[in-house]
């Protein structure tokens, strides 16, 4: 096989090397073996942490700052991206609502709210921005999009007709009517693409409180309550706008932030990885290359549920390419990702190493693997 156009697309390994290291550690391992061969590396992500970076970085755009709430309405600086295209917006929901910004007693879903995301939203739209992308990993909240909601100009009032201050989960229960007129001018001819892989319902046992809750701070009872008060919030949305997505794949995203952005904003739930791809431009590069080579910190039974190494491995066997993928670890049921487009896995952990020695070691261990694997396909 002819090595000369090798394209290098993998996601980060989490907690040891972002996406653009591990593009460095594999393309200095195959480079000492491929002398001559013309490395394309493109970091990529899923939506999740690491998105706004990515996309910004392989655009030539731009981290716009600034001071929002955060999931218990304190004030911190977050971020989001402008593309180089200067009108599209990139926005992980966790740098303002994200479950990292709590400590573990402060996780709790009946009190967080997605307030700071839509703070986020509205700044960029005064910015000018026509087209956003949304990614919804890591939320620290089950509001259903009321906080965001909220920040962007919808009105709630409880049963006296008494406007809510600031709301947040527990806040659902209160809500007997609400006010969005504002919205329809302010996201007139505005584009929102929202990066979500969950195929999670609103309410019910597959919804956004049983599956997310826990990891949320909510013990049972509370997953029970706040599923009631999702659906409680869902019947008013229906009644008042005369227009049902509770059951939607994907509404569950977020703690029901998924289902507030169909529901309210007209937004489009797409693959977090393909809308990363094509903003990348990844499918142009693909199409001439000899060898592809993917990966992601973990690959096991769960890569398939639209994660990074499956999003390019299909794009790839659309023109008929080998890939490769290469993980910081596997797990046993790692196999299933052979029936998806990818061709060989490799991981990178001795089994011998601890977990500080093989965050440590990773970059050395990543390019040591690499570089076996160009030997093997140099023979």
């Amino acid at each position: 096989m002819n090595k000369q156009n090798i394209i290098i697309a993998p996601d980060s390994f989490k907690e040891t090397m972002s996406a653009q290291e591990v593009c460095d550690g594999i393309k200095n391992g195959f480079q000492r073996v491929f002398t001559n061969a013309n490395f394309h590396t493109i970091p990529l992500a899923d939506g999740g942490e690491g998105t706004v970076e990515v996309l910004v970085n392989s655009t030539s755009g731009e981290i716009i700052k600034t001071k929002v709430y955060d999931p218990l309405f304190r004030e911190v600086e977050s971020f989001y991206g402008i593309l180089g295209d200067k009108k599209t917006a990139i926005i992980e929901m966790a740098s303002a609502s994200g479950l990292e910004l709590l400590s573990q007693n402060e996780k709790n879903p009946m009190n967080t709210s997605s307030y700071g995301f839509g703070q986020l939203i509205n700044h960029a739209l005064e910015n000018g921005v026509k087209d956003f992308v949304l990614g919804l990993g890591g939320s620290a909240t089950n509001d259903c999009g009321i906080g965001m909601l909220q920040a962007l100009g919808v009105i709630f009032y409880d049963n006296k007709n008494n406007i809510l201050p600031l709301v947040c989960g527990k806040d659902l229960e209160n809500i007997s009517s609400f006010d969005a007129s504002l919205l329809k001018e302010k996201f007139k001819n505005i584009n929102i693409e929202v990066a979500c892989d969950v195929k999670n319902p609103l309410c019910g046992s597959n919804g956004a409180s049983y599956v997310f809750g826990k990891q949320k701070g909510a013990n049972k009872d509370m997953i029970k309550t706040l599923d009631s008060y999702v659906s409680s919030f869902a019947d008013l949305c229906e009644s008042t706008l005369s227009i049902k997505r509770r059951d939607i794949e994907g509404c569950g995203a977020a703690g029901g932030l998924g289902f507030a952005l169909i529901t309210f904003l007209d937004a489009k739930l797409k693959s977090g990885i393909d809308i990363i791809m094509d903003k990348a431009g990844l499918e142009q590069i693909i199409q001439k290359a000899d060898l592809v080579i993917t990966g992601e910190g973990k690959i096991d039974s769960q890569t398939i549920n639209g994660k990074t190494p499956i999003g390019v491995a299909k794009l790839a066997k659309k023109y008929d390419k080998k890939v490769i993928a290469i993980a910081g670890c596997v797990s046993n049921d790692y196999e299933v990702v052979f029936d998806y487009g990818i061709d060989a896995v490799f991981d990178i952990t001795p089994i011998s190493m601890d977990f500080e020695t093989i965050k440590k070691e990773s970059k050395r261990n990543l390019e040591l693997t690499a570089f076996n694997i160009a030997k093997c396909l140099s023979m």
